[in-house]
């Protein structure tokens, strides 16, 4: 007679061999399925000129802007730190200046904080900002 041999337990495994081909599967389904959105952002309208006051040019100085970021302080080209010093001595020849900023539509606007930041140590706290009037 012929012995049959009998095992105690069946064994129970989880294969894993395919098992990163399934996280990788996954992960194309979410990323080829989720919609991303695109941020507007906020909306910011410009003032426009709605009326023309004329301002006294002997208490001026008109601080010229251009879109590649060239300051000049009645036609004086001058640095971002320098504004501050020539300002100061404007102030000292006249404590009425009015600081008259006429810059590019293309300007960047970081230029024009450092210029109002250097305005403010210089303390020529009166700007004015030129605009076209709209027709």
């Amino acid at each position: 007679m012929a012995k049959i041999k009998k095992t105690t337990k069946a064994v129970s495994a989880i294969p894993t061999a395919s098992m990163s081909d399934i996280a990788f599967l996954l992960l194309l389904f979410f990323m080829v399925s989720t919609v991303f959105v695109k941020e507007r952002g906020l909306r910011v309208t410009m003032p426009q000129a709605k009326e023309i006051v004329k301002i006294p040019r002997k208490h001026a100085a008109t601080i010229y802007v251009d879109r590649h970021g060239t300051i000049s302080i009645d036609d004086m080209v001058v640095s971002i730190p320098d504004v501050q010093w020539v300002m100061q001595k404007k102030l000292a020849d006249d404590h009425n200046v009015i600081s008259s900023f006429r810059t590019d539509k293309e300007t960047n606007y970081g230029i024009m904080s450092d210029i109002l930041n250097q305005l403010k140590e210089a303390n020529a706290l009166r700007v004015y900002f030129e605009a076209k009037l709209k027709r």
